[in-house]
């Protein structure tokens, strides 16, 4: 009996050999019997033919793969970009690494690296993100806040609408970065320069002198402050507070109607101006008289005479 069984393989065989010669060459690479046997091709095949008859073995169907009914293949999932931001408070611009396809922890810890060696330590992580952007906004005094500009960018605009209620004019977005941005990595110049300026606490029953004291060009914000506050005092002898403060932008020196002195800060002379005149129709001043203008860029020790409306 198994040799009988062996004898029928072999013909049945031999019969798909001589029906694979009379196919078309393109059939030839891949006919085989079908898998839905004498009812044709089964699913995902293609009859091409019939085998031949003979010797005691019947023609069957053949068939070739036919691919043109399956579902389409899914598309390739997107890849992932993550992101990270390093940030100074003494610095004008921000860190960036990016661009990783599987996590955001080496994008942190480069970009904080890379930070640190610039500013010589002190900088902090600004988080990470993934494929989408990033908002960067700056206040008036120069200081960064970041918000997500994903869902319609919602956080944006809150983050836009908190800062700027602080203010004279809104704040402004510095720079959108995406996840896709492989670096951005700003050398020493990055480094601020800040001015503040002091005047005698209180008014001129309080010993006020109408005086603006201006300190200009230092490398962090606590050592501006207090040079103006003591170049205040010590001309004075009175007690001092300092009333504007920037980083690599602008003091504004201003009086509204004839003895309302004032002064405001902004990221650029044009902006120091509008803010101040904001605040005049703010106050609805009958007079809004533009003054000495400072830029946290040029050193010195300046004194302003409100008054005279000129600085020493």
């Amino acid at each position: 009996m198994a040799g009988s069984m062996n004898k029928r393989r072999v013909v049945q065989m031999a019969a798909v050999a001589l029906a694979w010669c009379l196919l078309p060459a393109e059939a030839q690479a891949q006919a085989f019997p079908c898998n839905g046997g004498s009812n044709g091709a089964g699913p995902g095949e293609r009859m091409v033919g019939m085998s031949q008859a003979g010797n005691g073995v019947a023609s069957f169907p053949l068939c070739v793969r036919d691919d043109s009914g399956a579902a389409p293949a899914p598309p390739p999932a997107p890849a992932n970009s993550y992101a990270a931001i390093a940030w100074h408070p003494d610095a004008a611009d921000i860190w960036v690494d990016g661009n990783y396809l599987h996590s955001a922890s080496v994008a942190e810890s480069e970009s904080l690296a890379a930070c640190n060696r610039v500013m010589g330590g002190g900088c902090s992580s600004a988080g990470s993100w993934w494929n989408s952007s990033m908002a960067i906004i700056r206040d008036r005094n120069g200081y960064f806040y970041k918000a997500w500009a994903g869902e319609g960018g919602a956080e944006r605009k809150q983050v836009m609408a908190d800062c700027s209620s602080k203010q004279l004019l809104p704040c402004e977005v510095f720079a959108t970065i995406r996840s896709s941005t492989n670096r951005r990595s700003p050398g020493a110049s990055v480094r601020k320069s800040f001015a503040a300026s002091a005047w005698v606490t209180g008014g001129a029953s309080d010993g006020y002198n109408g005086k603006l004291y201006v300190a200009s060009g230092y490398r962090s914000a606590d050592d501006a402050t207090a040079a103006a506050i003591k170049a205040c005092s010590d001309a004075t002898s009175r007690p001092c507070e300092s009333n504007a403060l920037t980083g690599n932008g602008f003091i504004q020196a201003y009086r509204m109607n004839a003895s309302d002195d004032s002064a405001t800060v902004e990221t650029s002379a044009k902006r120091a101006k509008e803010a101040a005149q904001a605040n005049c129709k703010k106050q609805k001043a009958t007079a809004c008289t533009m003054q000495a203008l400072f830029d946290s860029r040029k050193p010195g020790q300046f004194v302003h005479d409100f008054n005279a409306g000129k600085s020493d």
